[in-house]
């Protein structure tokens, strides 16, 4: 009997219940303090900083990857001085499969671990799928979701062996809703909801979170400048476009800015979200509510 009792607890899982949370408060399950988390596209002023700071306020050491190494050089040291974590810049293309990996396997080894992998690259091109061209349309699925998937496969290769991780891919509310001019990035983003549901169902049997954040309209001070004074029919056709979404579609009727999107970022990364497995969250004020 005692053999069957004990059968019927692992199967059930009773044996792996986080009970060590119970009496917690959610802003001690939020407290990242001794973890790593390797973020790309952080170098700019866009999500990838707000991300990066974000998991610093929470307390984690952060390496900072882009393609620039002065702009990650001095997002790390603003984030240090700001936060006192440790950082570190590296440079890497995530377009290319030796430079992620090796990007990956550096900041693992400058910052001693490795638990969360921020997934965060994005190259696109917009404007009606007609015109596109072979390059165009290559680019886009290459920096919307191929370099996702290499991002992903850097981190398994040291979440694996230690049986723990999380990986938190940036995908977009455009996965889910029609968008005009963005067809091609819209079917990436797409493509990036369903990586990450059959990635999680892989990998989180052996203990590896696999989540996702689909933001929205998000605001930055470069399009802030183009959407109010814009130089050209391009920009112009774009504040249009930004415009009729935040009108009729945005529930909330503004754009986010990239902390708010952070904010999510951060508490999946944390173990408030121990029960979560597989999902992209959308936060886009209600541009998509299914």
């Amino acid at each position: 009997m005692e053999t069957r009792e004990q059968d019927w607890s692992q199967i059930l899982g009773f044996d792996r219940l986080p009970y060590h949370i119970v009496d917690k408060r959610v802003s001690d399950l939020l407290d990242l303090r001794g973890k790593v988390a390797v973020v790309t596209g952080a170098g700019g002023d866009g999500l990838g900083h707000a991300i990066a700071t974000r998991l610093a306020g929470c307390g984690a050491d952060i390496a900072l990857v882009g393609r620039t190494f002065e702009k990650v050089e001095r997002r790390a040291k603003e984030i240090e001085q700001r936060w006192g974590v440790r950082t570190v810049p590296i440079r890497a293309d995530m377009s290319d499969w030796d430079q992620v990996h090796r990007a990956v396997a550096d900041s693992r080894d400058a910052l001693g671990g490795f638990d969360i992998m921020i997934n965060n690259p994005v190259m696109v091109t917009a404007g009606a799928f007609d015109r596109h061209s072979k390059a165009d349309i290559d680019m886009t699925v290459l920096g919307s979701l191929t370099m996702m998937m290499y991002g992903a496969h850097a981190a398994l290769e040291h979440l694996l062996p230690q049986g723990s991780g999380k990986i938190i891919n940036i995908g977009a509310v455009a996965g889910r809703v029609q968008q005009s001019g963005l067809t091609v990035y819209s079917a990436c983003k797409a493509g990036v909801i369903g990586f990450t549901r059959n990635l999680a169902h892989e990998y989180s049997s052996r203990g590896i979170s696999v989540m996702a954040v689909g933001p929205g309209i998000m605001l930055k001070d470069d399009m802030k400048r183009y959407l109010l004074n814009p130089a050209n029919d391009a920009e112009r056709a774009g504040r249009d476009a930004i415009a009729e979404s935040i009108t009729e579609r945005v529930q909330l009727g503004r754009a986010a800015l990239p902390e708010e999107v952070a904010n999510v970022v951060a508490f999946l990364a944390s173990e408030a979200a121990s029960y979560m497995c597989g999902q992209t969250i959308d936060v886009a004020g209600g541009q998509w509510m299914g």
